[in-house]
């Protein structure tokens, strides 16, 4: 079961600005889930307010349509291992070529345009066969069975957009594998506007329209969600676990 859920934050809503996070997953016929959260920069580049929410969604829908066909074929030529390092050569790719659809009169143009409208952060998991992957280029939240880690870059976030002007950060996704097995309850991935203990309060299960009114709630509450917010989850079907132990005993 894979759920998501977005809220704009309070300082956005005063001043009526968009919200810059978006969240995305799906679980597939063949078995595989995935989820991606994505916050795009905020802030100014000069006089010039950003509008890096269309970064986030682009790259967010694009990497989500680049992994939904790679998980739904399951046809031995490619592994769970390198799928970050796929997803972000992609996701690259499919930025210059955004760019270069736009016919900017020089360098300094296309920067600002970069700058204004492409810079985002993701984070994000694959859950296929017997293993998991969680990845990240900036900050946010992972989340593994409740245990909640944060993801904190300084104020500095390593944006994939920053490869199109000439400064790679580190170049890659971080990654981090976990087994897919019966220990394995949930995972969740979240933007930085979330605070740890409303995370930890995320395991019971929810579909995504209960995750979303329990978040509406929530953002109302003193204090909470100053800055947008988006998450996306994986869980364990029980149905699911009860196969793989019935395999392990087969086994044995």
């Amino acid at each position: 079961m894979v759920s998501q859920a977005m809220i704009i934050g309070r300082s956005h809503r005063l001043v009526r600005r968009n919200g810059q996070d978006f969240s995305i997953g799906e679980e597939l016929r063949s078995g595989a889930a995935f989820g991606l959260v994505l916050d795009g920069c905020g802030g100014k580049v000069g006089k010039l307010h950003s509008h890096n929410e269309v970064g986030a969604k682009l790259l967010g829908q694009f990497a989500a349509n680049w992994l939904r066909g790679k998980l739904s074929i399951d046809n031995g030529q490619w592994s769970i291992v390198n799928v970050a390092d796929q997803l972000h050569d992609a996701c690259v790719g499919f930025l210059v070529g955004l760019t270069e659809l736009i016919c900017f009169d020089d360098e300094i143009e296309q920067a600002q345009f970069v700058a204004l409208h492409l810079l985002a952060t993701m984070v994000g998991f694959v859950v296929m066969g017997e293993t998991a992957v969680l990845f990240w280029r900036g900050d946010g939240y992972l989340v593994h069975n409740g245990i909640v880690t944060e993801l904190d870059s300084g104020n500095q976030p390593d944006y994939l957009a920053y490869q199109l002007v000439g400064r790679e950060g580190n170049g890659r996704f971080q990654t981090k594998f976990i087994p897919n097995d019966d220990n394995l309850e949930w995972l969740a991935v979240a933007t930085d506007g979330w605070q740890p203990d409303l995370l930890a309060e995320l395991a019971p299960p929810r579909s995504s329209l209960v995750l979303q009114r329990w978040l509406n709630v929530q953002a109302r509450q003193p204090g909470a969600f100053e800055d947008d917010g988006a998450i996306a989850i994986w869980r364990r079907k029980p149905q699911d676990a009860s196969r793989k132990t019935q395999a392990a005993r087969r086994k044995t």
